[in-house]
């Protein structure tokens, strides 16, 4: 559109100059001037109007592309009708030969097993795309696993409510956004009943 615009502009005043130089030698009339640059104008106007068609036309695409991700997206898993509330867990973690993939087809993590006993603090390391993500949104049931189990003091994850889960644990991602706000604050943001 800018392009179009430069474009569109410098044609009028190639014809403004080259008119205005053969007006000053009497080659013609200030009248066949301005015929001139009005026929010129209205000569570029359809292509202006395309170029605004296409970039109205660009700006539509991204918008239902948008409009077709939240459409598309999968819901949360469900809590189960018997699911259990999680009170006072010992935060012992056990990943028992799960497998997952965001396509069922291509999974990502495959026959994956480690435990974490309770009061323990592990770091995951790896390269970019190694699955760290992806182990934290199994543990906080963004997703559930293709096939094994993820066990929370010996029950599956499935097992529990998904609010009490979440409110379980703590994930800071390397991506973070911090509010102009205290530590405190930031920390409990969202959560209606203060720090956890």
């Amino acid at each position: 559109m800018p392009l179009t615009n430069v474009i569109n502009n410098l044609n009028f005043v190639i014809v403004a100059v080259v008119s205005g130089i053969l007006a000053a030698y009497g080659r013609i009339s200030v009248g066949l001037i301005s015929s001139f640059l009005l026929y010129s104008r209205q000569f570029s106007r359809p292509f202006v109007d395309i170029a605004n068609i296409y970039n109205n036309f660009q700006t539509a695409v991204a918008g239902a592309e948008r409009i077709f991700e939240i459409l598309e997206a999968e819901p949360e898993p469900a809590d189960a009708p018997d699911a259990l509330p999680l009170t006072a867990p010992r935060r012992e973690v056990e990943f028992s030969h799960i497998t997952f993939g965001y396509q069922a087809q291509e999974p990502v993590l495959k026959d994956v097993s480690f435990r974490v006993p309770a009061g323990t603090r592990v770091a995951v390391v790896s390269s970019t795309g190694g699955g760290k993500t992806t182990l934290i949104n199994l543990l906080t049931r963004f997703y559930d696993v293709n096939s094994g189990s993820i066990l929370l003091d010996g029950r599956d994850l499935r097992q529990y409510r998904l609010p009490n889960l979440r409110r379980t644990f703590g994930v800071v991602l390397q991506d973070t956004a911090l509010f102009g706000m205290s530590v405190r604050d930031n920390i409990s943001y969202g959560n209606k009943d203060g720090l956890p």
